[in-house]
């Protein structure tokens, strides 16, 4: 580890999945097939490995500030991006936010002195909440009185030790809380992939895997025949790590788009950093800027490129809502809720880092940034710790909402499965008649006949388990756009998945309530097996699936609208629950079946608007254009 800021991702889930290899293939790893598909014991190695720490390191931490007028920020989002309301499309700017909800530069300007007595740096973002700190690990150590290897939270938000803190009261009084303290290591990707050659030969394009799929299918080629592509306006990609500007130029020019001349600018943010994402990061990247470029084709595309860390997550969003220049933003990785939970018990994670995402979410809402999230692949699952053995954590996998798509200022995206048709080899054939959610369980008859097939490879056997997040947050509670909208907090279930992880062909329907911040709001296909092509240099043309290819898909096309509009749309979510209940102008298309419509475990609500494996459903672009104030 090359820094001291070692923040657990728990399932860092880069919200990506890359097409299986045949059933015939690959019986070799019949032994690694299935042994822990969401790296629970990885993640929890990891968390427990011994730490190390140089004096001499360079740290980086985040004093997150108290705002000012906290009660007055959830009405104010509302008031700026509600129709009728007198602010309405009275976006903020940076400094107007400051003004109201941040610090002071005269209060601000108090921490300067105080830091460079223990030769720290520091500068502050534009919001007046978020003070940047580096310097050495020694030098942190003496100003928090504490010793980086072993600091925890208390329920003072500047100690992190048994000493009492040295920082003066005058400026503790205003600390929220301090990120970046605590060190430990990084657990895995929730990135499945497999190692098989892309069917499609390397070097060439599969049109029918095009963006334009997307275009066509949820209608916005009307815009578009209206000279509507993202002219004037700028779309966000929030990532943690790099990609060639080259593949995405040779992507679009593969897709045949008339693009514009240096569009792609990349924004790298300092941050801890762990250990590298890899390949798999990159691909995410790659993906997201492709698809974010092409479906709005006259934007420019700008990157805010972090270290996955509690300081990373935030820095990247502070910095882009400090340029105010990207009208849209997309991010496709994040966290189950469980972990924050742990590791909040562990006293090893902030208690209000849920807290601190708000304010920092509230902001781009506040501004008229229109933020989207990737919900994830694993379905409504996610890992967690069941029990202790001694020394062993017992992993169980449950019900758990995914951070930070589960925040009430993001639009967060799920997924569907278009119809289609597909031989696997060795008499396994599967298929879907309808749009539906993103579940793998229209697979589990084909494996229920053929097993032994699928445990003999491993790619296919990793499918099983893939589906578009959904569910319902026990962070966060139910937004008031989401309040009284028929299926919000009440759901339908079926068990696809058993406790020991073993599909189930026939579960029971179940139905129940629950109530917070429920999760996707809008759907798009997100299938590997009706996917997207992705381009990279190494790997050629390859088709990729998971609900990272539609949040920035919805970054586009907001570009789109923001350019027929003249105007940015803002925070979605106010005014698009308020159109699903409108008969006459829903640009929804629901997805309420109760059977062959799940996400692994969250099914359709007949009769209902809101359903927790799709949310609102698939949106009719041309009719959300025209809807939409």
């Amino acid at each position: 580890m090359k820094t001291i800021n070692h923040w657990l991702v728990g399932l860092a889930s880069l919200a990506l999945f890359v097409s299986a290899a045949p059933m015939t293939q690959a019986a070799s790893q019949k032994k690694a097939a299935g042994k822990d598909p969401y790296g629970i014991q990885k993640i929890l190695k990891k968390l427990m490995a011994k730490k190390t720490m140089s004096p001499n390191k360079q740290v980086q931490l985040d004093i997150v500030l108290k705002p000012q007028n906290e009660d007055q920020i959830t009405n104010q989002i509302y008031a700026v991006n509600t129709p009728g309301n007198p602010d309405f499309k009275n976006f903020y700017t940076p400094q107007h936010f400051r003004d109201q909800f941040g610090q002071p530069a005269s209060v601000t300007g108090q921490f300067k002195p105080f830091l460079s007595k223990y030769h720290l740096k520091s500068s502050t973002f534009s919001n007046g909440l978020i003070i940047k700190v580096t310097g050495k690990a020694k030098d942190v150590n003496k100003a928090f009185s504490t010793n980086l290897k072993t600091a925890t939270y208390h329920s003072n938000p500047v100690q992190f030790s048994s000493k009492k803190p040295v920082m003066p009261a005058n400026l503790a009084d205003k600390v929220l809380t301090v990120l970046g303290v605590t060190t430990f290591n990084q657990g895995g990707s929730g990135l499945v992939s497999s190692k098989a050659k892309s069917k499609t030969p390397k070097g060439k394009m599969n049109p029918k895997d095009s963006p334009s799929k997307f275009v066509n299918h949820y209608n916005l080629k009307p815009l578009y025949d209206k000279g509507y592509q993202g002219q004037g306006q700028t779309v966000g990609i929030i990532t943690f790590a790099g990609f060639k500007k080259s593949d995405a130029e040779t992507f679009w020019k593969g897709e045949g788009l008339d693009v514009k001349p240096n569009r792609l600018s990349v924004k790298k943010i300092a941050s801890p950093v762990y250990s590298s994402t890899g390949p798999t990061g990159q691909l995410e990247t790659t993906l997201d800027v492709e698809q974010s470029g092409a479906i709005a084709p006259q934007a420019n595309v700008r990157v805010y490129q972090a270290n996955w860390s509690d300081v990373g997550l935030t820095n990247a969003y502070a910095t882009a809502f400090d340029e105010n220049k990207a009208s849209s933003l997309s991010m496709s990785w994040g966290l189950n809720e469980y972990v924050t939970h742990y590791l909040n018990q562990k006293k090893l994670l902030t208690p209000v880092y849920g807290q601190a995402m708000s304010l920092l979410m509230a902001q781009g809402a506040l501004q008229g940034i229109s933020t989207f999230v990737a919900s994830g692949d694993t379905g409504a699952y996610g890992m967690g710790v069941g029990g202790t053995f001694g020394p062993i954590n017992i992993p169980n996998y449950s019900t758990y909402a995914d951070f930070p798509s589960d925040n009430p200022w993001v639009t967060s995206t799920g997924g569907t499965t278009l119809p289609f048709t597909k031989n696997l080899g060795g008499g396994v054939k599967i298929s879907v008649d309808k749009e539906r959610a993103w579940g793998a369980d229209y697979m589990y008859k084909a494996y229920a006949k053929h097993r032994k097939l699928f445990q003999t490879n491993l790619s296919a056997l990793q499918m099983l388990y893939s589906a578009g997040g959904g569910g319902i947050s026990k962070l966060y509670d139910t937004p008031a756009y989401q309040q009284g909208v028929s299926g919000v907090n009440t759901f339908n279930a079926r068990q696809y998945l058993s406790n020991l992880m073993q599909p189930s062909p026939n579960p029971v329907l179940v139905s129940g309530t629950q109530y917070g911040r429920n999760y996707p709001d809008v759907s798009a296909d997100a299938d590997v097996f009706t996917g997207y092509q992705i381009y990279t240099k190494t790997t050629g043309w390859k088709t990729v699936g998971g609900t990272s290819a539609v949040a920035p898909q919805f970054n586009g096309v907001t570009a789109v609208i923001n350019s027929g509009k003249g105007t940015r749309m803002g925070f979605w979510n106010p005014q698009i629950y308020a159109l699903a209940q409108d008969p006459e102008k829903t640009p929804f298309t629901v997805l309420d079946s109760d059977s062959n419509n799940s996400n692994l475990y969250y099914v359709g609500q007949p009769g209902k608007l809101y359903n927790q494996a799709t949310g609102l459903g698939t949106v009719n672009f041309e009719k959300l254009y025209d809807s939409y104030q």
